[in-house]
């Protein structure tokens, strides 16, 4: 998973006015962006001294946030500890609803030892109680400690107090208990759109790595929508409504006619038109188009490339796991946030302070927010 990085420059971390605050800032932040390491690779990489580094990680074993994993072998002199953070610090998830299936991702701290998950839910009521049951046995079972950030994606708009707008393809769907179940347990919850959260995932994981500008056409069985990534975020729009394509009309027999309602072909055909419209509008240069079994990803990417020669369009590698791995990361983003925030300014001061949306915790945003 690529580390939580804007522009090849690792982000910094918050300064409060303990100097030892910020020290102790600084160490962590170095265990959690680049693994296990010893005591003197600490100090090299903050510039501590060793007698600070001794002092802070002394502390920090003594708090359980930290723990020796091993000695350094093959050197001269005496071994030096490997420290890492502790193995069960917490568990991170990603929950993907979609019509007749719930796709569910776990994993550490860094987001990595992922676990997948997938429930099938033939109806809506069995959607709701298996949703339940499967958080009910992750709250219990948890791999990596407890779980404190869970972030859920949903084929629907979500506002910047987190509510479901329209279009929504599970409008059945009642979130609160979920939430509620969570909070009582320590959990934080924040619900995303889908495509927003795809987007999110080809920055981290995908093919959009290097690239602060891009965007990607989701096509599920649920429905179409873009997500959009701009100035290195993902971009939502003033209502949370940005990229909503179910909300385009197209004429069809001299009617304008919702865009998923249209023909196929004549819906794959008006879809070129208007996804290389925003991008040529947006000046992009990457548009990444995903497909399912219902829709024919092929044949837009042939009729981008021919209206729009100047786009590079690519298939998304992520298969069916964009929107829940995007959950995931999103997950780690909050994680990074709320541990790296000082005694100064505790992580309910931190969260406080940020957007109810996940995505404020872009890598720019986190950048700005933690130097």
């Amino acid at each position: 998973m690529k580390p939580i990085k804007k522009g090849g420059a690792r982000i910094g971390v918050q300064r409060s006015g303990s100097q030892r605050e910020h020290n102790r800032q600084q160490l962590l932040w170095q265990l959690l962006e680049h693994g296990a390491l010893s005591r003197g690779e600490l100090a090299g990489r903050t510039g501590l001294s060793a007698v600070t580094i001794n002092l802070i990680t002394r502390a920090l074993e003594d708090q359980g946030l930290i723990t020796e994993i091993g000695k350094t072998e093959g050197a001269a002199g005496r071994p030096a500890s490997i420290l890492d953070l502790h193995p069960q610090l917490g568990t991170l998830v990603g929950i993907d609803c979609q019509p007749g299936e719930i796709h569910f991702l776990t994993g550490d701290i860094r987001g990595h030892q992922r676990r997948k998950t997938l429930v099938q839910a033939s109806d809506s009521e069995k959607m709701h109680a298996q949703l339940m049951e499967a958080l009910a046995e992750l709250l219990r079972s948890a791999p990596h400690g407890p779980v404190k950030h869970i972030t859920v994606s949903v084929p629907a708009p979500v506002s910047d107090t987190g509510q479901m707008g329209e279009p929504n393809s599970l409008p059945q769907l009642d979130l609160a208990p979920l939430q509620e179940v969570a909070a009582h347990s320590g959990a934080d919850v924040v619900l995303e759109n889908d495509a927003n959260l795809w987007a999110l995932a080809e920055k981290y994981d995908g093919a959009a790595s290097d690239e602060d500008d891009f965007m990607v056409l989701v096509q599920h069985r649920s429905g179409i929508g873009l997500g959009l990534y701009l100035g290195g975020t993902v971009y939502r729009g003033t209502n949370g409504m940005a990229g909503e394509l179910a909300l385009a009309r197209w004429p069809h027999q001299a009617w304008p006619t919702p865009i998923e309602q249209l023909p196929e072909a004549l819906k794959q055909a008006a879809l070129a038109y208007l996804v290389g419209a925003v991008a040529a509008s947006l000046d992009l240069r990457l548009v990444i188009v995903t497909d399912d079994a219902q829709s024919s990803g092929q044949d837009i990417i042939q009729s981008l490339q021919h209206l729009a020669p100047q786009l590079c369009v690519v298939r998304s590698h992520l298969g069916p796991s964009g929107s829940v791995l995007g959950a995931l990361t999103a997950s780690r983003l909050r994680y990074a946030a709320s541990f790296l925030s000082s005694s100064a300014a505790p992580a309910s001061t931190l969260s406080s302070a940020l957007e109810p949306s996940l995505l404020a915790l872009s890598p720019t945003y986190l950048s700005r927010r933690l130097s």
